[in-house]
């Protein structure tokens, strides 16, 4: 496989599967039911979780997985510009995958919002999304200066 389209196609495939999740497969009901199907089957139906609970805990799950799902687009999209590049960092990688990241969010949730009938688009998840993106790249940023600053010996 090039090299190319081996840094771009999980790139590419992450951006497929979030356009899937944004369809009405995924809208809250139908995730509602798969949490209660996954606690039975852990068991933990007779625990007699309050439905309220269950709801605040699933809520978290989704907004967590938006988080947790652009961060990583970012951080592919950082691997992918970054390619065979000997730097570990340039601001404009960052740059470029933060853009990425958030604009492929505001694309997932204008279908959501034209498309998906059991879906709303929302501003506040891309923000969140956005978010999620930056931290990322914070992160891989941080490791960056570690490694470079580990190599020079400081």
């Amino acid at each position: 496989m090039p090299p190319k389209l081996r840094l771009w196609l999980p790139v590419a495939a992450l951006m497929l599967i979030t356009l899937l999740l944004g369809t009405d497969l995924f809208a809250h009901r139908r995730t509602h039911e798969m949490l209660w199907a996954v606690l039975n089957w852990l068991g933990l139906d007779g625990l007699r979780l309050p439905r309220p609970l269950v709801r605040t805990g699933e809520g978290w799950l989704r907004k967590s997985a938006h988080f947790l799902e652009y961060g990583l687009l970012a951080a592919l999209w950082f691997r992918a510009l970054r390619g065979s590049s000997p730097e570990r960092w340039r601001w404009s990688w960052a740059g470029l995958a933060l853009v990425g990241a958030v604009a492929w969010a505001a694309v997932d949730e204008l279908q959501q919002a034209s498309i998906a009938t059991e879906r709303t688009g929302s501003v506040q998840d891309v923000v969140l999304d956005g978010c999620g993106a930056a931290t990322a790249l914070a992160v891989v940023g941080l490791f960056a200066w570690y490694r470079r600053r580990s190599a020079s010996g400081d």
